[in-house]
């Protein structure tokens, strides 16, 4: 069939604009990963996976855009297309943006050292009992003592 005599009632859907549109809405879930505290090594590659699966989205969103442009009485969506083309590259800009703003904040010039002396403190523990400093340092059952406590302070996403 010549694609010049296609009606307009019976245009091919254009894939690749619903599947980039399918990877940019999964690329705005990843955010989400943050709070299912992953293992270290995946969370080292979020912020990576962050950028790299709108960018994805986005690419795709491109080629069907440009086909519904090329080929409009073929494929459908230069109207919604256009749209959706926009706000993929929106989020893809914000996802920069902040990608860049979390890596130039400053660390805490209040923060412990490593190697730094703490005085003492008590805190409770991961049953709720109250742990102090000293305690942790004190003699264990078999008569060993403690070198040093590793104290681990989360900054969190509240």
């Amino acid at each position: 069939m010549n694609t010049a005599t296609i009606p307009a009632t019976q245009r091919l859907t254009n894939s690749a604009l619903w599947y980039g549109l399918l990877i940019t809405l999964l690329g705005m879930a990843t955010q989400f990963l943050y709070f299912l505290r992953p293992s270290p090594p995946i969370s080292h590659l979020l912020p990576w996976i962050n950028l790299s699966v709108p960018g994805i989205g986005l690419f795709l969103l491109v080629i069907g855009l440009a086909r519904a442009f090329r080929q409009p009485a073929v494929y459908r969506g230069k109207i919604w297309g256009s749209v959706l083309t926009v706000i993929a590259l929106l989020l893809l800009v914000g996802n920069v943006f902040l990608f860049r703003q979390t890596r130039s904040v400053p660390r805490s010039a209040g923060a412990p050292q490593v190697g730094q002396r703490f005085s003492e403190f008590t805190l409770p523990d991961s049953t709720g009992q109250p742990t102090s400093l000293s305690q942790l340092f004190a003699a264990s059952a078999d008569g060993s003592q403690p070198k040093a406590v590793l104290l681990i302070f989360y900054r969190g996403y509240w």
